[in-house]
């Protein structure tokens, strides 16, 4: 009796904790799929659903007005990748797939339950794997490109395959998976398989070639036929096993294709794959760029609808242009040779100033071997050198009318070093002393940028460069300085492309059209998906642009540019770059028409010593000798707006010039400039003093003979120096009148050392004794007679 009972309690506890435990499942079950679906994306966006061709199509100007299909730059979710609809593909091949990946494919509603509760189990036991998936699950993971091992990814990828599976039938959701599934050897889906491995189409396969196909996908490095044969061949024998189990093929069938070899019969262009063009890697970045920036797109949305969605891009290529920089740059014989045999880097970018239309770009050297590659036109950040000064200082200070094309700066050291070194260096090194605007853009002349700078301020230089001419790549922690704005040393670099940017108020009479890869894009049927309106935005006025492009044409004439033959067939305006140690050549110009810079360096940056001048001028030069040839010149001369006036000045001063100004011992220092109508110099230079010198020699003093002497012009300046330091004016200088009762000077020291006191530093012009000594025939002290004498 009391056995009876205890059984009978035991049942009860039984059958409550089983009723506890069911109770408790099916909340369980029920909190999972409230927090699923509420927390779980398990969407699938349409445009990864589409099927047929859905390879996006690139469109440029064929030189003749007409758009025209770009076919080697066709883009698809995966280079090698060509689509077959079902009723293309082999039974076999199907079947292939199925028995081995998903053999309840056409009974389950995208969830093999019995297959996924095994690999739960297996995962809770430590295998660290889920595995089990389904057909269907694998296609999502396909589409998403989400591979992350964990459980939240893999309830998630449950859920998409369920809600596919209502979506679409199994022979669409088969269909899908044999174009997208990844099969070694960068071969997406059957079609590319066969034609690559057996050079026949996905319907032409027989049950071993299928089997072998089929056997990639499990683990494709493992089973690439080509590499790993004796494996391939295993797993294709576990494939035909399981054919043959589940009555696929016969018995006979079996044998003769496991007990053989499948011979290949590889075709090489196939394997090759497509390789886009630099443009194409750019165009595709752009409108990924333009897709989450206009539409709210995540990144990963936008890529899909890229790579997968047939969308028709217009480009702003212009397609014989392209042709001629991609000739230019594949050819590596056209770039030196550094030591040890060592070659360079470059990339080049044409564009059109006018409409921001970036016409051609090569992103670097040789032969394109690979997709979304570094490019060093688009990717690449560099220091910039001193291609950044026209926009980063000019440009502003002559729109706030700080500058004018005259104004004088004095081109000596602004301080100098503990160990005595000036600051800052210029290249040549060598201070030129009293230098104007124009002269200093023309030799790049870094006291003068950097003293225009410190009167235009780094706040407005730095906004200039961010918000006009949109530097995205400036840092205001780390490039508000006189390094990276003035003297181009910024601290992570710019891209060529900014560059050029940049460059387009210059050549397009002050408005900025930034450079833009394409124009327009319409989704699959032909409805405008972006419209990428070009950037029109004044920001200098066109007299402010028409005077630094004609202070850029000097720098071409008579320059660092001047060893550019293309000014003997159009006006060329432009400028040279080179960075801290000699890492980066650069040079950016343009012409009435177009456009073009050249960045050149080592992929990994290092000193370019061992090459004389600067190749980027060079390529630029013989890639626009082309380009000029190949369309012809309509504008051969910069256009000069009617607020402009062109009149003489003294460019000691940069005021209007007087008699004194053609009297300076180097020659007439008179020239013409270009002035905004408001902005003219008013007054007269006073720069230029007329004293009298003596044919002994130097500066006359009050014992030369009057008959002996003619009026020259020096310079009122006054300078000294904690060292001695070269400035090619130093000899011309004045600081007052020569006056007798004090020491005079030494014949090597300029006349008024006497005045200013004995040993100090005025700056000399090496190798030469001053034009500004004092007469040494006719000396005030007999003292300095002797000694010049023994001398």
């Amino acid at each position: 009796m009391i056995l009876k009972k205890a059984g009978g309690a035991i049942l009860r506890f039984y059958l409550s904790l089983r009723l506890i435990v069911t109770l408790f499942t099916c909340i369980g079950i029920a909190a999972f799929g409230v927090w699923a679906g509420f927390f779980l994306d398990h969407t699938l966006d349409e445009a990864l659903l589409l099927r047929g061709d859905l390879t996006t199509r690139l469109f440029a100007d064929d030189g003749n007005g007409e758009m025209v299909e770009l076919v080697s730059d066709r883009i698809s979710g995966h280079e090698n990748a060509l689509y077959a609809p079902i009723d293309e593909i082999s039974p076999h091949l199907i079947n292939a797939f199925i028995a081995i990946e998903d053999k309840r494919f056409y009974e389950h509603g995208g969830v093999d339950w019995y297959r996924t509760f095994s690999a739960v189990i297996g995962y809770m036991r430590g295998n660290g794997e889920f595995g089990g998936s389904t057909i269907t699950q694998q296609l999502v993971k396909n589409l998403t490109g989400e591979n992350e091992k964990s459980v939240r990814r893999k309830i998630t990828e449950l859920l998409r395959a369920i809600e596919l599976e209502k979506r679409l039938e199994k022979d669409e959701i088969l269909e899908l998976y044999l174009n997208v599934v990844n099969l070694s050897q960068n071969c997406y889906g059957v079609k590319t398989a066969a034609n690559a491995y057996f050079s026949k189409e996905p319907s032409d396969l027989d049950v071993g070639e299928a089997a072998l196909i089929a056997a990639i996908t499990n683990n494709p490095s493992r089973y690439d036929p080509i590499r790993h044969p004796k494996e391939n061949e295993q797993r294709r024998n576990v494939i035909l096993s399981q054919m043959y189990a589940q009555e696929m093929i016969d018995k006979e069938c079996y044998l003769k294709y496991s007990e053989s070899s499948t011979p290949l019969h590889v075709q090489k262009e196939v394997l090759s794959g497509r390789v886009n063009s630099w443009y194409a890697d750019m165009v595709v970045k752009d409108v990924i760029e333009a897709l989450m920036l206009q539409k709210g797109m995540s990144r990963a949305a936008a890529s899909r609808l890229v790579y997968g969605a047939g969308l028709k891009i217009y480009t702003a290529m212009s397609l014989p242009l392209q042709q001629i920089v991609s000739d230019y740059y594949e050819d590596p014989d056209n770039f030196p040779t550094h030591t040890d045999g060592k070659k360079a880097q470059s990339s080049l970018m044409l564009l059109d100033p006018a409409s921001g239309r970036i016409l051609a770009v090569a992103g670097a050297i040789g032969e394109k071997r690979s997709n979304r590659v570094q490019s060093f036109a688009t990717d690449t950040k560099r220091p910039s050198g001193s291609v950044i000064k026209p926009l980063s200082v000019y440009a502003p200070a002559l729109s706030e009318g700080l500058i004018h094309y005259g104004t004088v700066f004095d081109d000596v050291p602004l301080s100098f070093k503990e160990n005595g070194a000036p600051w800052p260096r210029n290249a040549p090194n060598i201070y030129r002393g009293l230098t104007t605007v124009n002269e200093g853009v023309k030799q790049s002349v870094n006291t003068v940028s950097i003293r225009v700078l410190e009167r235009l301020g780094y706040a407005r230089s730095y906004r200039f460069l961010k918000e006009k001419l949109k530097f995205h790549s400036l840092s205001e922690k780390n490039d508000l300085g006189a390094a990276s704005l003035a003297l181009g040393q910024q601290h992570e670099g710019v891209t060529l492309r900014e560059i050029l940017g940049g460059y387009t108020p210059l050549a397009n009479d002050g408005v900025f059209t930034g450079a833009q890869s394409f124009y327009l894009v319409l989704d699959r049927e032909d409805r405008v998906l972006l419209e990428n309106a070009m950037p029109s935005e004044r920001v200098l006025e066109r007299a402010d642009a028409a005077i630094l492009t004609q202070m850029l044409r000097g720098a071409v004439q008579e320059g660092t540019g001047s060893a550019l033959q293309l000014k003997q067939k159009v006006d060329v305006a432009g400028k040279t770059g080179t960075t801290g140690k000699n890492c980066d050549k650069w040079f950016v110009g343009y012409t009435p028409e177009l456009l073009c810079g050249v960045w050149y360096g080592y992929e990994y940056p290092a000193p370019l010593n061992d090459v004389s001048g600067n190749p980027s001028l060079r390529i630029f030069d013989e890639v626009m000798h082309r380009v000029v040839d190949k369309c012809g010149v309509q504008k051969r001369q910069f256009n000069t707006p009617d607020d402009v006036v062109i009149l003489r000045y003294c460019k000691d001063s940069g005021k209007l010039p007087t008699s004194a100004c053609s009297l300076d011992a180097r020659g007439n220092r008179i020239e013409y400039g270009y002035f905004k109508k408001g902005t003219e110099p008013q007054e007269y230079c006073d720069c230029h003093v007329c004293v009298s010198y003596c044919e002994g020699g130097g500066v006359a003093t009050s014992k030369c003979p009057e008959a002996q002497q003619h009026t020259v012009a020096l310079l009122r300046v006054y300078r000294e120096f904690p060292r001695q330091i070269a400035v090619l004016d130093a000899p011309y200088t004045y600081a007052g009148e020569l006056r007798d009762g004090i020491r005079e000077s030494a014949y090597y020291e300029p006349y008024y050392a006497h005045i200013h006191g004995f040993g100090k530093n005025y700056g000399i012009k090496m190798g030469q004794i001053p034009y500004n000594h004092a007469c040494p025939v006719h000396p005030l002290d007999e003292f300095w007679h002797r000694r010049k004498s023994s001398a």
